[in-house]
């Protein structure tokens, strides 16, 4: 536990779409703070690989470097690189413990409709990197929640290899953050948003995975409690879409749910076994889309 316990405290710094306590033109990490956050990254890494919990599907991490390149050709110059990995757990979630490393959760592959849509995750998670959030945040990390997500990574469920299990990684995740302001949810939102409309892809359906959550946990529950309404999000971003013009770019549905499809029957077939009736519509609906 104690390898865990340093990592927790130190890295653990996002959950899905969420922001980290710091003003909102922090700016990027710099110097020392970089390698520190990329350090930390590693050992993140390290200790989800040790136990079994990163996908290894190489058709799926292909399909999710294609997209990882669109969103990090348009992030200024000198931002770290970004370096994004499937964890093999149920909740829909996603985080980053900086350095440009994104972890997003196999429920939330499972949960979103389209490319336009996990983009959107992936632009937001590289916004709050960018932003300088994870560095800003992590005096105040490392009081919030930790036990929480000590306990949620420390008790990890076994599973076969490569399945999706019920580790709570996300959860945990979701502790180390909880109490953070809106304004830094709404300041990665926006950065995330520019992001997605420079990659080319359709900003008002990406903006539509707040609809996804909403219609999962409403506008508030789950681990939605301590962010701004999904609704109110949903809305700023089709607005912001509306003032570019008409909707066009990239959405990527099928292409999407092919690339997803083996994740999305492992998350689906926990959910059914743990009575998750919520998530397990939502995947099946994913599955009934597939052409």
């Amino acid at each position: 536990m104690g390898v865990i316990r340093k990592l927790i405290a130190a890295a653990l710094a996002g959950c899905l779409l969420a922001g980290c306590a710091t003003p909102q033109n922090a700016g990027p990490a710099t110097g020392s703070d970089r390698r520190t956050e990329v350090t930390q990254s590693r050992q993140v890494l390290q200790e989800l690989r040790r136990r079994d919990l990163i996908n290894q599907d190489a058709r799926l991490n292909r399909y999710i470097d294609t997209v990882e390149r669109r969103i990090a050709r348009q992030r200024p110059r000198g931002a770290p690189p970004l370096r994004t990995f499937v964890v093999n757990d149920p909740t829909v979630n996603a985080f980053t413990t900086g350095g440009g490393y994104v972890f997003i959760n196999a429920g939330l592959l499972a949960a979103m409709e389209n490319e336009a849509q996990f983009a959107m995750v992936l632009a937001h998670e590289a916004a709050h990197i960018d932003r300088g959030h994870v560095t800003a945040g992590r005096e105040q990390r490392q009081t919030v929640g930790l036990l929480g997500a000590l306990a949620s990574i420390g008790g990890a469920v076994a599973g076969l290899p490569g399945q999706v299990t019920g580790s709570l990684v996300g959860l945990g995740s979701q502790a180390a953050v909880a109490g953070f302001t809106r304004e830094q949810e709404e300041d990665a939102d926006r950065v995330g948003f520019q992001y997605l409309s420079a990659a080319g892809y359709n900003a008002a359906a990406g903006a539509r995975s707040f609809r996804v959550l909403r219609d999962l946990y409403g506008d508030r529950g789950g681990f939605l409690a301590t962010h701004p309404e999904s609704s109110e999000r949903q809305r700023m971003l089709l607005r912001l879409s509306r003032e570019q013009g008409p909707g066009q770019g990239r959405v990527a549905k099928q292409e999407y749910l092919r690339a997803t499809e083996a994740v999305r029957r492992q998350a689906l077939k926990f959910y059914r076994e743990n009575g998750r009736s919520a998530e397990a519509a939502q995947a099946r609906r994913n599955l009934r889309a597939m052409r």
